[in-house]
């Protein structure tokens, strides 16, 4: 019996030991990564915005009445003083034939009051008549002149209202469309008969919103940023169709107050019209880029490259073969990078690829490495970004999908990279 079960037991031993596997090791994962350095990060803002011209004037009526005539063509150019329409003249001729008439009448009443006038001195200097009648003859008198005078003003204001029947041209500029036709009946200094728009000079209107201003306000109190005096940015512009017009001008207006409509920053800039390759139009919509925004000795990383989990913001490191866990403190997003206000050092390399499929402690190989240094040689100091960092908006009517460039790619196989990362 012992004998038995000595072979029983030698017999699981060996059972044991032959379906005993060999372990093998954990590949190595693959991973690219960035050699990060700080410098002088630029930081475009970018706002929708409208086109408008430096002045647009709008043709309004001094006088009441009927639109008589119109004396241009819409959509051309017209100069100053130039004649646009004609309102009816003829009730203001009757004005001016009264006035004329009020003061021939007045003018009698006058030169009678003067030789009663006349008269009562003479009386008066013989006593034969009280002090009282002279003053009162004197009074008579003058309201008489008065009457005159103000016949004569009258005769000037019915004269200056027919002239103001001719509505000219307020300044040189395009004239839109017209918003009145013939036989309108228009009111004085209240209905706009049309519009003339400037075209040399332009401005571009657009609003900051409250947040992004004082994230500047922020980064200047820090001393981490640098922006262009009195905020007077360079400008891009951006059209409906996509095409982009670099240095168009700058920012030349900030208010002195939030908006209390709608909590924005109203801003403005200029643009010479004349120096552009592509005339823009007063009521255009475009894209504004504001640059001149600096992040002084900052580090940038691509976006890809930053996880986060429950502690806050991180990166993975890649130091001798293996990945440690850097925490980080991240700023504003520019362009495809992400700026990082702390956490980094130099020539720390930063995994910027593979890093979905790493955990802290793998051992690592590296495909690829990106020195930042190397960007700008000639400059380090301010070296440009490793990836664009304004932003290269698409108009969307003009957006062709590229299969090649998708995020994600469904494969029959879950092994599509052969045992590769």
């Amino acid at each position: 019996m012992k004998k038995i079960v000595a072979l029983l037991i030698c017999a699981g031993f060996m059972v044991s030991g032959c379906s005993k596997k060999e372990v093998k090791a954990a590949p190595e994962k693959h991973v690219d990564v960035a050699v990060v350095h700080a410098y002088n990060v630029p930081y475009v803002y970018d706002y929708p915005a409208m086109v408008q011209g430096v002045v647009d004037y709008q043709v309004v009526p001094r006088v009441s009445g009927a639109v008589f005539k119109q004396l241009y063509t819409e959509g051309t150019y017209v100069k100053k003083d130039q004649p646009l329409y004609q309102i009816d003249p003829r009730p203001y001729e009757l004005d001016l034939q009264n006035a004329q008439g009020q003061l021939i009448k007045d003018k009698a009443a006058m030169d009678n009051y003067k030789i009663i006038y006349d008269r009562y001195v003479k009386l008066y200097a013989a006593e034969a008549v009280s002090k009282q009648d002279l003053e009162q003859a004197t009074i008579n008198y003058q309201g008489a002149v008065g009457m005159v005078e103000t016949d004569k003003a009258n005769i000037n204001t019915a004269k200056l209202n027919l002239e103001y029947c001719v509505v000219r041209s307020p300044a040189d500029g395009y004239i839109s469309e017209r918003q009145v036709t013939v036989g309108d009946m228009v009111t004085a200094f209240q209905t706009t008969m049309n519009i003339i728009n400037s075209v040399n000079d332009m401005y571009i209107t657009f609003s900051m919103p409250e947040n992004d201003r004082l994230a500047i306000q922020s980064a200047l109190g820090n001393n981490i940023a640098t922006i262009p005096n009195n905020y007077k940015f360079r400008v891009d512009l951006q059209l409906a169709d996509g095409s982009m017009m670099k240095d168009a001008g700058y920012v030349q207006f900030t208010d002195t107050r939030i908006s209390v409509q709608n909590g924005v920053w109203n801003m403005r800039a200029y643009v010479d019209n004349k120096s552009l390759k592509t005339q823009l139009l007063a009521g255009q919509f475009v894209h504004v880029y504001l640059n001149g925004l600096t992040y002084k000795n900052s580090f940038a990383v691509p976006q890809e490259a930053v996880f986060r989990d429950d502690k806050g913001s991180f990166v993975y490191i890649v130091q001798g073969d293996k990945v440690i866990k850097n925490p980080v403190v991240t700023g504003p997003m520019v362009g495809a990078l992400w700026i990082i206000k702390e956490g980094l050092t130099d020539g720390m390399k930063v995994v910027t690829a593979g890093g979905v499929k790493v955990i802290v402690g793998d051992k690592v190989k590296v495909d690829a490495t990106e020195d930042q240094a190397k960007t700008n040689p000639s400059n380090p100091a301010v070296a440009s970004a490793p990836v664009s960092v304004t932003p290269n908006k698409v108009n969307a009517s003009a957006f062709k999908p590229d299969p090649k460039q998708r995020a994600v790619s469904i494969e029959s196989s879950a092994n599509i990279y052969n045992d590769q990362y």
